[in-house]
């Protein structure tokens, strides 16, 4: 068995190895797109492996046996440290397979190779590999927040079923708002309905806070047909009565208020609800202007037509005529 303190058992296809310019730019262009943190730095970091992210991507053979150095002499458990050398030797590819011979030599368990194969696919960006590594059932959900919101983060644009697939099968407690805010978002892009289930599941200031998120994020889509069934989508959701108060209370005097159809919005979710003489009585109610290619005014109107006396004050008493 290959004793992995000693650097030339571990290297030995390869003593004198050192990446080339080429592989340590790629990693580290990697980590930039990363937001300047690979898992295998977290990996480190919590391992406590001081400094070794300094070495790597090693730049010459002594930085290749330092870096492994750092890591045999750290007080990390030894399936650990094993683990730390595998993700390493699975950058020599391009040296038959040193990785597998690695993990065989040592013993290493099938379910921590799986694990730090997946982790290297998310650091190479190659989010398909990694998501069928890390999804597997033996596994023990590690970094679960961090690599839902790499995921988000990096989908193709309009495609989120990466993240979603891991959210779904991985089914991680969510804790931080990064996080929390990445998954809703994209639940968001998928389905209106759904993200305003998944807000409702949350305590009660997380799930105000999503709320408002669903509200802003449909106000903020460009005009046009998507934003209208959007739209249509928010204000046909079965508010309780908290959620009505927040929805209005948004859309009146936070921020919201000033995004393109506020006012609208609050029309239609009135309407939807069977309250007219509300929608029809708002102060702050448009006049003459088109949204989505509907006169508001001319709806007013012709909701007035419509409801006759209902609409006089007094509920059902008709106005009389001279």
């Amino acid at each position: 068995m290959a004793d992995p303190d000693v650097f030339k058992r571990v290297f030995s296809f390869k003593p004198d190895l050192a990446y080339d310019a080429k592989s340590v730019e790629r990693i580290q262009s990697n980590r930039r797109r990363l937001e300047n943190e690979l898992f295998f730095d977290r990996l480190l970091q919590v391992l406590q492996v001081d400094k070794a992210s300094q070495l790597y991507p090693p730049r010459s053979n002594q930085d290749v046996r330092n870096l492994h150095h750092k890591i045999v002499s750290s007080a990390a458990p030894g399936h650990h440290k094993h683990s730390l050398l595998y993700y390493v030797l699975l950058d020599c590819r391009a040296y038959g397979n040193p990785a597998e011979r690695f993990a065989a030599d040592v013993y290493l368990p099938e379910k921590y190779a799986t694990y730090i194969e997946g982790l290297w696919h998310l650091d190479h960006m190659q989010f398909q590999t990694a998501l069928e590594k890390l999804t597997q059932p033996s596994l023990i959900p590690t970094f679960p927040e961090e690599i839902l919101y790499t995921l988000v983060r990096h989908a193709p644009e309009g495609d989120l079923a990466l993240p979603l697939a891991y959210y779904h099968t991985v089914a991680p407690a969510l804790t931080t708002p990064k996080a929390l805010d990445a998954l809703f978002s994209a639940m968001c892009q998928v389905s209106i309905t759904e993200g305003f289930y998944f807000a409702r599941r949350q305590d009660e200031f997380m799930h105000k806070h999503l709320l408002h998120q669903l509200v802003s994020y449909v106000l903020l889509q460009p005009p046009g047909e998507e934003r209208a069934k959007k739209g249509v989508e928010l204000v046909n959701q079965p508010f309780t009565e908290h959620e009505e108060a927040w929805f209005e209370d948004y859309l009146t005097t936070g921020k919201d208020k000033q995004l393109h159809g506020a006012r609208d919005t609050i029309m239609m979710r009135r309407m939807a609800t069977g309250r007219f003489s509300e929608a029809l009585g708002h102060p702050k109610d448009p006049s003459g202007r088109k949204h989505d290619g509907l006169n508001w005014a001319m709806l007013k109107d012709g909701l007035k037509n419509g409801m006759g006396p209902r609409h006089a004050p007094g509920g059902s008493k008709a106005t009389s005529r001279s």
